[in-house]
Order: structure tokens, then C-alpha cells, then sequence
């Protein structure tokens, strides 16, 4: 019984400073202040296509987008780029962004 009550104290503590660990990464990354939202390209409009782009932004200390790279529906990604790059974040938490962005033809 002391040997279970003990493996369970030692696995609380592990779980405790895992989360710990975790919230303090997260209070490291960058916070947006504005984003605009990524236009629906005239073209996926036109051909009613539509898709998902995942994009990863650099944030340098200002709070500017430096650098942003894209993966998916290939014809989503220069208005995601565009938009990704006037997004202004909290100056002084410098980091990589990452996220999806979906278009929906209605």
C-alpha cells in the first residue's frame, strides 16, 4: 500500500510540473494585438473551390511578422501570406505563430 500511495505522489508531482512546465511556455509565445482575415481569392471564388491553409509565422521583437511559410491548397496562399504579414503581435515576445485557415465557398 505505501509503495502504490507513493508511485502515486511521485506521478502527481511529474503531471504537476509537466503543466507547470507547459504554462510557462505558453506565457513565452507571441500575442496578437490585430490579424487582418485572409481574403477569399477571386479565383477559388469564381471556380467555388474550397480549402485549408496551415501557415507559420516568425515574430521577431517588435511584434512584426518577419517570415511566413504555407502548406495546403496551394491557391489560398498568397492571400494568407499577405494577411499573415500585416498580423502585429505584443512587442517583446518574439516567436513562431502556427495556425489554420480555412475557405469556404457558400
Amino acid at each position: 500500500m505505501l509503495m502504490k500511495n507513493i508511485a502515486l505522489l511521485i506521478s502527481g508531482l511529474v503531471l504537476t510540473g509537466t503543466v507547470a512546465a507547459e504554462e510557462a511556455a505558453n506565457s513565452d509565445k507571441p500575442v496578437v494585438i490585430s490579424c487582418p482575415v485572409p481574403v477569399m481569392p477571386v479565383k477559388a471564388l469564381a471556380l467555388r473551390i474550397s480549402g485549408s491553409v496551415n501557415y507559420t509565422a516568425w515574430v521577431n521583437a517588435k511584434g512584426e511578422v518577419y517570415s511566413v511559410s504555407t502548406t495546403g491548397d496551394e491557391i489560398f496562399f498568397k492571400t494568407t501570406q499577405s494577411a499573415i504579414k500585416k498580423c502585429r503581435y505584443e512587442p517583446g515576445k518574439p516567436g513562431v505563430v502556427r495556425k489554420t485557415v480555412t475557405f469556404k465557398v457558400n
